[in-house]
């Protein structure tokens, strides 16, 4: 039993003077995560703007050429497009000779891909606005840790000893909420952008879709899968 409450307390002994360190350190991690968190929404920022696409401009003209049989003219549209909603279609008009079934499969493969393009880091700002509440709590249990100790070598001491490390304790909770707060708010709206870029090229493929289904369905269409299945056999 001995044994054990030695260790105990050595382990104790150990994690106070872990904290005798002080909270300074815990907020200048808080400190360097915000700043990475700064970059990465910038970069992630920049990404979203320099790739945004006139939805409605594009479907227009995508229908038009394709209503016409202009396939190369659709093409050439989106081909050189660095978007998501372009980057997809140009998959999918890549597939438009061998039908429907191919255009959709195309454009699901493609749209996961450039999911993970514009999600890559997201995560990041999320676990940091989750866990930095987390973080500056530390710092506080940290503070109060050392308050607690002044305190006990000067039992007399009023607040001018127990004052500096609460005084800390709380200045770890306020900079983990300031890195906290907006890590989750552009964790949530990056998502909301994304959400739409994602509903964006889901109508811009079934356009495709759409007026291949139609192509199908009229007599010209018809003679033409035809004539495709007789050469197959």
């Amino acid at each position: 039993m001995e044994q054990h409450a030695e260790k105990g307390l050595s382990l104790i002994e150990t994690f106070t003077k872990l904290a005798g360190l002080g909270a300074e350190w815990v907020m200048w991690m808080l400190i360097g995560m915000f700043t990475l968190g700064i970059i990465i929404a910038v970069e992630r920022l920049y990404l979203f703007l320099s790739t945004s696409v006139d939805v409605t401009a594009t479907a227009r003209k995508l229908i038009g050429f394709l209503e016409s049989d202009q396939v190369d003219q659709a093409r050439e549209l989106v081909r050189s497009g660095k978007g998501m909603e372009e980057r997809v279609v140009s998959d999918a008009l890549s597939m438009y000779e061998r039908g429907a079934d191919a255009v959709e499969e195309v454009a699901q493969a493609s749209l996961i891909r450039e999911k993970q393009r514009y999600e890559r880091a997201l995560m990041y700002l999320g676990t940091v606005g989750s866990n930095g509440p987390f973080i500056g709590l530390l710092g506080t249990v940290i503070g109060v840790i050392i308050s607690f100790a002044e305190l006990g070598r000067n039992p007399k001491g009023g607040l001018e000893v127990v004052g500096p490390g609460i005084s800390e304790a709380l200045v770890a909770t306020a900079v983990g909420l300031v890195v906290a707060i907006p890590s989750v708010v552009s964790f949530n709206w990056f998502k909301s952008l994304l959400k739409q870029r994602v509903n964006n090229t889901d109508f811009l493929t079934r356009l495709v879709v759409a007026q291949l289904k139609r192509n199908d369905r009229s007599p010209t269409g018809a003679l033409m899968t035809e004539a495709a299945a007789a050469e197959e056999e």
